[in-house]
């Protein structure tokens, strides 16, 4: 940098004298034919304007120095380090003020340092501007990033790609602590090449609550007093999710007792419905029709076992207004015998006591053991009942 700076400073010198020379000598030539024209007095004005131009040149090289901006940079173009810096040098003359970009550059005996960052992969263009008054004078130059640099920013990159996938597994992990989530994290975690004390703080933290949430999902699961109490007596500790985790536990005991009350009215429902067939009566039937009805999803099968209740009754209704006819009918046929039968033929069929034998299947009723069978004692009104007429035998 010195050099340069020097090599820039020997030209413009070399500059400089060469006109202070012209112009003096032209000066001194032009006062001297000046003088000799006066003496003379034979004016010249040729001579007069020679003498001025060269005072002017004179005046002029004197000046030069401090009125001309100058910049020069060591390179026009420059690679950064393996983290992305850059160090641009220049020279300048004593007298002029260097900016980049709007931002003043201090300089120490005409040279001066600036060193950029860049972010990205991306070359990046910065113009130097030297200024003195109204005269700038600009050089540019182009930072172009490293081969070290772009490797560094692909493995930043790749670095950064993994926190977040930690993150979120992470995240992921506290929202939901499950085994598998807490695994997923851990992982994540400790693959990172950096330690990230904040995510082993979390991560333990999540492995604390992991028992405490899968004791919740098995409450919801089994949904068993037993289950319930367990989770309960956990969450109470809990560190994560606390206020979630007793709702879902409110929501378990709702379903609990649901279901122990459902099951309450289904045995309620069976027992009616056991009561129904073993003594089938419109009463029994109707109270298990109303136990079923109050199940609130039904029941299939208690609906099916009293149908067949009510086709039993249907069928014994049908079955004792056969009966009754048929009682009705034998009756008027036993009157319509005794109105056409004299009084002294009409049959003793009345019962020594009001009391008959009768068989289980016999159609006739008896005074007396009639020829083979099991015989029971019952009263003429309950035989009569029955449909049964008098033995021709006994009653003769």
């Amino acid at each position: 940098m010195s050099l340069l700076g020097s090599q820039i400073k020997e030209e413009h010198g070399k500059m400089l004298a060469m006109i202070g020379v012209l112009s003096f000598v032209g000066l001194i030539v032009g006062g001297v034919l000046s003088v000799k024209a006066l003496i003379r007095k034979q004016p010249n004005k040729k001579v007069f304007i020679l003498t001025g131009v060269c005072f002017l040149l004179t005046a002029g090289a004197f000046g030069l120095d401090s009125s001309v901006p100058e910049i020069a940079l060591a390179e026009k173009s420059i690679e950064t380090n393996d983290q992305g810096l850059a160090t641009i040098v220049g020279s300048t003359n004593d007298q002029s003020e260097i900016t980049v970009d709007g931002e003043k550059i201090n300089t120490k005996n005409g040279e001066f340092t600036y060193k950029v960052t860049l972010k990205d992969d991306q070359p990046k263009k910065l113009t130097f501007v030297a200024s003195i008054g109204d005269s700038d004078q600009a050089e540019t130059i182009e930072v172009k990033p490293s081969k070290a640099f772009i490797a560094f920013l692909n493995e930043e990159k790749q670095e950064q790609e993994t926190l977040k996938k930690a993150e979120t597994a992470l995240v992921l992990a506290e929202s939901k602590p499950t085994q598998k989530n807490y695994d997923e994290a851990s992982t994540r975690i400790t693959s990172l090449t950096q330690e990230q004390t904040d995510f082993t703080k979390r991560l333990a933290i999540v492995k604390e609550n992991v028992p405490i949430y899968e004791a919740v999902e098995l409450a919801e699961t089994k949904q068993t007093k037993e289950q319930l109490d367990s989770a309960t007596a956990l969450v109470a500790n809990a560190t994560l999710n606390k206020d979630s985790l007793v709702q879902r536990l409110t929501t378990v005991q709702q379903k609990i007792t649901a279901k122990e009350k459902a099951e309450k009215q289904i045995a309620a429902a069976r027992e009616a419905v056991e009561k129904a067939e073993q003594e089938p009566t419109d009463d029994h039937y109707n109270q298990a029709i109303a136990r079923i009805k109050e199940l609130p999803n039904g029941n299939p099968d208690l609906t099916n076992r009293a149908n067949n209740v009510k086709q039993t009754l249907t069928a014994q209704k049908e079955e004792d207004k056969k009966v009754a006819e048929a009682q009705k009918a034998t009756e008027q046929q036993a009157q319509a015998a005794a109105a056409q039968t004299p009084e002294s033929q009409v049959p003793n069929t009345q019962a020594v006591g009001n009391t008959i034998l009768v068989t289980p299947t016999g159609s006739k009723y008896h005074n007396r053991k009639c020829g083979n069978g099991t015989y029971t004692e019952a009263t003429l009104e309950q035989a009569q009942a029955r449909g049964l007429t008098p033995c021709s035998k006994c009653f003769g």
